[in-house]
């Protein structure tokens, strides 16, 4: 049973390490850093841990049992939702759960988000189409190692099927 919830950061120190290994998995070919594994975690835990410090940076994370399959790290500032990375494990790469993770996140959003920012490495081409197929622009400049796109959220809600995700009556 695949159930959902957010990283409780008191105990975030407990997940990190799991995160880290789910993005270093599905990258490492993708976008290779070209540092070692214990260094490139070193630098990520480093980065990653105090910036959930920060209120409004959140980790949804999906399980099946007590496995780890996906997370999604992310957060809001008034009308924008910044996501900030998204990793699912392979075998559940391109199935619905993708879909469904999307659901999950929008129905947790507040009423105010209207637009929407991501990022990927360049070398992501399947995140970029991605980004591309909800009309999402790149607003990074030319010489940064990663794309950073911004578009309307509507176009996120109708992907995900939730243009009316606010319902409380639509679960």
């Amino acid at each position: 049973m695949v159930t959902w919830m957010f990283l409780d950061k008191a105990k975030k120190e407990d997940w990190l390490s799991k995160l880290f290994d789910l993005l270093y998995e599905n990258m490492r070919d993708i976008a290779p850093s070209g540092m070692a594994y214990e260094k490139e975690k070193e630098n990520w835990l480093a980065e990653v841990s105090p910036a959930l410090e920060r209120k409004p940076r959140q980790i949804l994370m999906c399980l099946r049992g007590d496995d780890l399959i996906g997370y999604l790290q992310y957060y809001t500032r008034d009308s924008l939702l910044v996501i900030e990375e998204m990793q699912l494990k392979k075998e559940y790469q391109r199935t619905t759960l993708f879909k469904n993770f999307g659901r999950h996140l929008l129905r947790c959003l507040p009423k105010s988000i209207t637009v929407v920012e991501a990022y990927a490495d360049k070398r992501n081409a399947y995140s970029q189409k991605l980004m591309r197929k909800l009309n999402m622009d790149n607003i990074a400049a030319e010489d940064m190692p990663f794309v950073h796109c911004r578009g309307a959220a509507e176009e996120l809600f109708q992907f995900f099927q939730c243009l009316n995700f606010y319902d409380e009556n639509n679960p």
